[in-house]
């Protein structure tokens, strides 16, 4: 099994997450580095990276907004590089947005995607989530992309179907 660690993003780590999100998203959906400095100082956004075993490299990230208004976590963004996906690493990441959203008691995590990413699609459909009738943030249209909702219930932090 692979040994990993999962800590908040400190500002050291900035070059390394602009680079892994270079690798994991094509354009137009990658950062440009003014655009991810600026997201990581914003005080509704908070991020954490995975480190391999040896803390030498980033090999994963998690950017998430906090939604006071709407009561909900949007994943900006959610990272794993490519040699080391499915082996749970995204999931590890979705859990703690979920831990994060339920001890907030807020009502979902959201996740906007590409109407094309099947792989990505069946990722969040695993981990519970479902897709909402509305564009996501950052598309065009519905056709384009769409908001993936996992609902928490509300304050008992339990999943709602």
């Amino acid at each position: 099994m692979l040994e990993v660690f999962i800590r908040n993003f400190s500002p050291g780590d900035l070059d390394a997450l602009f680079v892994l999100d270079f690798r994991c998203y094509p354009p137009p959906y990658r950062f440009g580095y003014q655009q991810l400095l600026l997201t990581l100082q914003d005080r509704n956004v908070s991020a954490m990276v995975i480190e391999n075993e040896m803390g030498a490299d980033l090999i994963g990230g998690l950017i998430l907004r906090s939604e006071p208004s709407r009561r909900r976590v949007v994943v900006v963004s959610l990272m794993v590089e490519p040699e080391f996906r499915r082996l749970g690493l995204g999931g590890r990441l979705l859990e703690r947005a979920v831990r994060l959203a339920r001890a907030a008691s807020w009502e979902a995590v959201v996740v906007p995607m590409e109407q094309s990413n099947a792989a990505g699609a069946a990722f969040l459909a695993a981990g519970g989530f479902q897709p909402e009738l509305e564009s996501a943030p950052f598309f065009t249209s519905i056709e384009e992309g769409r908001l993936w909702r996992l609902s928490l219930g509300g304050s008992s932090g339990t999943p709602s179907k």
